[in-house]
C-alpha cells in the first residue's frame, strides 16, 4: 500500500473553494470544455502539455481522456483539478499535483489556463489552493514545478505563492514529436516554505485590517 493511503484519510473534500474559483476533480460532461480549451491554447501549451494535445484531438478523445483523470484521482495517482470561475461556470483552467514520489513525500505541479495575463490573479488563487489541498490533505513535505521558456510566464505567480527557484535543469525535456531538447527552470517549495509564507501572508493581510 502506498504511503498516501496511509496518510490520506478514506474521503475528504474533492472540491476546494476560493473567494472566485472551483476547482474540482472532471467528470462526465467536461469533456467539452476541456477540448475546446486545449484546442483554443495549442500554441501556449506546446511543448510542456505536448503529449495532451496529441492525445486529445477530437471530443471522443477528450471523453476518454476526463474519463482516465477521474481512474487516476480514484487511484490516488494523478490530483488534476478542473478550475472553473464560480457563479459562471465557465472553464479556465487546470492544475495537477502529479509524479507523487511517496518516499519523501513529494509531487510536481502541472498547470495551464486561458486568458493569460488577464486570469493571473485567477492562477495564483489556484495555486494556493492547491498548495493547502498538498501540505494539508496529503501531507506532502515538498512540491516542485518546472516551466519551460514557453510558458516562464508563470514564473511570476510561482515565486509570489513562496516557490524558491532550485536551478536549471538543462536538456531536460524533449517534447512529443521534437527533437529539440529543452531547459527547464525548477522551481520548488518545502512545507517549511509553506508555513513561513503563510504566516507571512496571514501576517500582511491582518496589517491591512
Amino acid at each position: 500500500m502506498s504511503y498516501l493511503f496511509n496518510i490520506l484519510p478514506e474521503s475528504f473534500e474533492e472540491r476546494l473553494e476560493t473567494e472566485n474559483l472551483l476547482l474540482r476533480p472532471y467528470q462526465e460532461g467536461d469533456e467539452s470544455d476541456f477540448m475546446r480549451l486545449i484546442q483554443e491554447n495549442s500554441v501556449k501549451l506546446n511543448p510542456a502539455f505536448s503529449g495532451r494535445l496529441a492525445r486529445v484531438r477530437a471530443l471522443e478523445d477528450a471523453r476518454i481522456q476526463v474519463q482516465q483523470l477521474r481512474t487516476d484521482w480514484d487511484n490516488r495517482k494523478v490530483f488534476d483539478f478542473g478550475v472553473w470561475l464560480k457563479g459562471q461556470d465557465t472553464y479556465i483552467g487546470d492544475i495537477a499535483l502529479k509524479n507523487i514520489d511517496h518516499k519523501i513525500p513529494k509531487a510536481e505541479i502541472g498547470l495551464y489556463f486561458t486568458g493569460w495575463p488577464e486570469t493571473k490573479s485567477h492562477v495564483q488563487e489556484a495555486l494556493y489552493a492547491v498548495l493547502d489541498f498538498a501540505f494539508k490533505t496529503m501531507q506532502l513535505k515538498k512540491v516542485y514545478l518546472r516551466l519551460t521558456q514557453a510558458n516562464a510566464f508563470y514564473e511570476e505567480v510561482v515565486l509570489t505563492c513562496g516557490f524558491i527557484k532550485e536551478g536549471v535543469l538543462r536538456n531536460e525535456y524533449r517534447g512529443v514529436d521534437s527533437d529539440e531538447l529543452l531547459d527547464l527552470g525548477y522551481y520548488g517549495i518545502t512545507l517549511t516554505d509553506y508555513e513561513q509564507h503563510r504566516q507571512v501572508k496571514q501576517t500582511g493581510s491582518e496589517a491591512m485590517v
